[in-house]
């Protein structure tokens, strides 16, 4: 590389390169310096890319520190550059110094542009608190008789809100009220219902016994009846045998004949009893019919209130929100009235600040207005300055 760079250096002497002129001789300056330098250093640099090339041929890769060594050479030759070109330097400088020239203009732009609105705030407010007061000026009658038949305007608006606002008022209180009273009267035919349903419940558990009780009875019965059946048969045979009967055999066969009858006796009761249940369960269906007939009226009447519930509601709500549109449109009105107001509030404050009426009130503002003007003057002269 040492060697390279010799050649190079008496190739510049031969083609009287200024380059290693200026080297050899410190005191000579030249203009294009930073340029030569920069067309040796590129070709150094392609030069020594070349041979690396003929070296990653040979081998796999190059180590990192050979491009960080490059790079880092590659900045020193720029830095040199920098600091040996004085018109790159003057240039650089002028480049900064406009940009920063630029920034302060924005910033003082951006300041003025602040307290404009700050005036033009504080003029709206002398116009606002001079309608307020009342205060008249000759050339302002225009502008407050606007003010006064928009003034007019929002009362009635005001009014006309307030008006919505207490029907509104009284709508859903009436609401509130219509459903209370009518969950009352719910409440009550419930109550009415509920002792019948019971009375039903009650029934159905008896009939559930009597029907138990009745099976069991018939079950008796029917084993009643074979027993009678049996002891029948038993004293038809004896006396159909064809013996004579001594007084033993007449004593047995009057035993079984009374049993028979006893057996018959109890078999009767028991029917008796059958009969008397099934009449006691057939007393308990027909109660329970008509319970059920009183609770079928009753839940028509609740599916009535309900139904008048449903309908009372959704009427109610209709016109509260027909109501609350109407609100909604007047607002929207007053909002209007307030924008409308906003550049007339403009427009007489500016004629009250140039007349500067006398009023305590104002007093504040128009000091306030000097202050703010004064400062938009004096950033008028800073961007001036800039320019």
């Amino acid at each position: 590389m040492t060697s390279y760079f010799n050649e190079i250096k008496r190739d510049c002497h031969l083609f009287h390169c200024p380059l290693f002129l200026g080297l050899d001789k410190p005191n000579r300056k030249n203009k294009n310096i930073g340029n030569i330098w920069l067309a040796v250093m590129t070709g150094i640099i392609s030069d020594l890319f070349s041979q690396q090339a003929d070296i990653t041929a040979a081998k796999d890769g190059l180590p990192y520190w050979t491009f960080w060594l490059l790079l880092s050479f590659i900045l020193l030759l720029l830095a040199f550059i920098f600091l040996r070109d004085k018109e790159l330097r003057r240039k650089m400088d002028e480049f900064f110094f406009r940009t920063r020239k630029k920034l302060i203009k924005y910033r003082h732009q951006r300041r003025m542009t602040r307290e404009n609105r700050k005036k033009d705030r504080l003029i709206m407010e002398i116009g606002q608190k001079a309608w307020e007061r009342r205060i008249e000026i000759t050339n302002g009658k225009k502008v407050f008789s606007e003010l006064q038949y928009l003034e007019e305007k929002n009362v009635k608006l005001v009014k006309e809100t307030d008006d919505i606002k207490t029907k509104l008022s009284f709508l859903n209180t009436s609401l509130d009220e219509n459903t209370k009273k009518i969950d009352a009267r719910l409440s009550e035919k419930e109550e009415e219902k509920s002792p019948h349903v019971e009375k039903l419940l009650e029934f159905k558990g008896e009939e559930k016994e009597i029907e138990t009780e009745v099976a069991e009875k018939q079950k008796e019965l029917v084993r009643m009846t074979k027993d009678i059946n049996s002891t029948k048969k038993d004293l038809h045979d004896i006396e159909e045998d064809g013996l004579e009967w001594d007084d033993e055999k007449k004593a047995e066969v009057k035993g079984i004949q009374e049993k028979l009858d006893q057996k018959e006796k109890d078999k009767e009761k028991l029917d008796q009893k059958i009969k008397v249940l099934v009449e006691k369960k057939e007393d308990f269906e027909d109660q329970r019919k008509e319970h059920k007939k009183i609770i079928e009226g009753i839940e028509k009447e609740i599916t009535k209130i309900e139904h008048d519930k449903k309908h009372q509601t959704r009427e109610y709500q209709k016109e509260i929100k027909e109501w609350e549109k109407n609100q909604s449109k007047v607002s929207d009105k007053i909002q209007k009235v307030v924008k409308e107001r906003e550049p007339l509030f403009e427009s007489y404050g500016v004629l009250v600040e140039k007349e500067r009426v006398s009023d305590r009130k104002l007093e504040v503002f128009y000091s306030q207005i000097d202050r703010v003007t004064k400062r938009i003057k004096e950033i008028e002269k800073q961007i001036e300055a800039l320019d």
